[in-house]
């Protein structure tokens, strides 16, 4: 296949390719913004309303690991093109959605195509270019990658206080069909094999990870140790411990072991994962800080976040151009190094913080995320054989998805117990006395703009109980973020393991 793509096409091939992973990611971050709207459209409330995410995230689970099988024996350009048009379909239907549950179910239906459409769109290029021309390859098509999650906050933000949530639909209609009509001109259909479907690892596998993904994304919100969310994890255990075992022993299995016989995949599996941890969490946290804390707007909080994927932006096609030089190993270390860096201030961020300074932060952040976040996936698949580059994508994406949730979920649990905890730590360390003179402070204001004694008083309180709470919540906020920075810390240590034998890294 890569002998008879001309050089002209395979830019082509990887634009047109780039353009649809950025509307498959675009939409994983431009949801959530949209949540607080939806409720109020539907009149639903957050428990139903959760499952707009949370059956997105289950449906990943169930499909994403049959994405090999059904590339592998139809055909990659095929399954693709199906993945466009079913994200496409999906996202039509949410944005034409009449309640709360046809949202729900249109949801699933845009899983569907969206979590097959990154790992596909990895083994494309993958399977286009050279071992030479790959690093650039992937290091260009990982801007998408970092800019799409980054930037679905700002334009979510936007559509929903300029139009309505409706827009975060419809916007990935003119993309979708525009990446359907050119990859069906520029794609050439790969090789295919004739092999059974593993039916069994397909239950289990299901079963397994639908369990992962609904106990992550409901743990925070359930609780971590209620019985439904142990439940969960048990029966995720289970299932997928015997998927794992019975897997090796499988003629024709749906997920083949022989791509963890690589050294290089393996470890890019680990910094995958913890990159993904960072990454959703730093994109998760600021904006909430600055929506709950500073009272910023969806749009406003999501501007604040344009310098990280500048930072990334510049970063991205350096990695791809030294990766060849210097190899995997310096590039991702140095960015995960930049990532502390860049997030170890925020464990110590204030209300009263410059957003410049804040801002300069997450362009630190976004530096180092550009140069660690493509290395590591450019190596894994090119360590494997061409027959196994599907199998690979489909469980890199896998590894992927599973972080980004658990992040996210990780870190909306530890603000909420760590809030609840310093609230008592006030409580108890506050003197009466101390109470009382910020509560007269108040009075004073309140009384010196107008207020009467009665009204002074009832405001007086009600503000040093919101100034505590406030408090608490910055304190809990340096807490998530010092959970990011230890994913960045823990992701050196797998990082040290991509090297190939010849690299001056290794």
């Amino acid at each position: 296949m890569r002998k008879m793509v001309t050089q002209r096409r395979k830019w082509l091939i990887l634009i047109v390719v780039s353009l649809g992973l950025f509307m498959d990611l675009l939409d994983m971050s431009i949801v959530n913004v949209a949540v607080p709207r939806i409720m109020l459209d539907f009149g639903a409330d957050m428990n139903i309303t959760a499952y707009v995410i949370t059956a997105y995230m289950v449906t990943i689970g169930i499909f994403e690991p049959v994405t090999a099988y059904l590339a592998d024996t139809l055909g990659l350009k095929k399954i693709y093109i199906l993945a466009l048009i079913v994200f496409t379909l999906g996202s039509s239907s949410c944005a034409m959605s009449w309640s709360i549950h046809s949202l729900i179910l249109f949801r699933i239906l845009q899983a569907i195509g969206g979590g097959m459409i990154m790992p596909l769109a990895l083994a494309i290029v993958n399977k286009t270019f050279t071992k030479k021309e790959l690093p650039l390859a992937m290091g260009l098509m990982g801007i998408p990658l970092l800019v799409a999650p980054s930037l679905g906050p700002t334009l979510g933000g936007y559509l929903v206080e300029v139009h309505n949530w409706r827009w975060i639909f419809w916007v990935n209609v003119p993309i979708g069909i525009t990446s359907m009509l050119l990859s069906h001109i520029l794609l050439k259909e790969f090789e295919t094999v004739r092999k059974k479907l593993d039916l069994r690892g397909l239950i289990l596998s299901s079963i397994g990870f639908a369990s992962l993904f609904l106990a992550i994304t409901n743990g925070s919100t359930d609780g971590w140790t209620s019985f439904k969310i142990v439940s969960l994890f048990i029966m995720s255990a289970i299932t997928l411990l015997l998927f794992f075992a019975l897997e090796p022993i499988t003629k024709d299995p749906l997920l083949d072991f022989r791509i963890f016989n690589t050294r290089v995949y393996s470890a890019a599996l680990f910094v995958t994962f913890l990159l993904m941890v960072y990454l959703f969490g730093s994109l998760y946290l600021i904006p909430l800080f600055m929506q709950q804390l500073r009272n910023l707007g969806p749009f406003a909080s999501g501007l604040i976040l344009i310098p990280e994927f500048l930072g990334a932006f510049i970063t991205l096609p350096l990695s791809a151009v030294l990766l060849p030089r210097i190899g995997a190993v310096i590039l991702t270390v140095t960015g995960m190094i930049l990532m502390i860096l860049g997030i170890y201030p925020l464990t110590h961020l204030q209300v009263i913080t410059e957003l410049h300074s804040v801002e300069m932060h997450l362009f630190v952040i976004g530096c180092g995320l550009g140069l660690s976040i493509m290395p590591s996936m450019t190596l894994a698949l090119s360590a494997l054989s061409e027959e196994l580059v599907n199998q690979g994508s489909a469980f890199l994406n896998l590894v992927r998805q599973i972080g980004s949730a658990l992040g996210v979920s990780i870190l909306t649990s530890v603000i909420d117990q760590r809030a609840h905890y310093y609230m008592q730590t006030i409580k108890e360390n506050v003197s009466a006395s101390n109470t009382i003179m910020l509560v007269g402070q108040f009075m004073s204001h309140f009384q010196a703009v107008g207020y009467t004694l009665d009204q002074s008083k009832q405001l007086a309180v009600a503000y040093a109980i919101s100034f505590f709470q406030q408090q608490a919540s910055v304190q809990a906020f340096h807490d998530a973020f010092g959970v990011a920075m230890i994913a960045s810390f823990l992701g050196i240590i797998p990082a040290l393991f991509l090297y190939k034998k010849g690299d001056k890294s290794g």
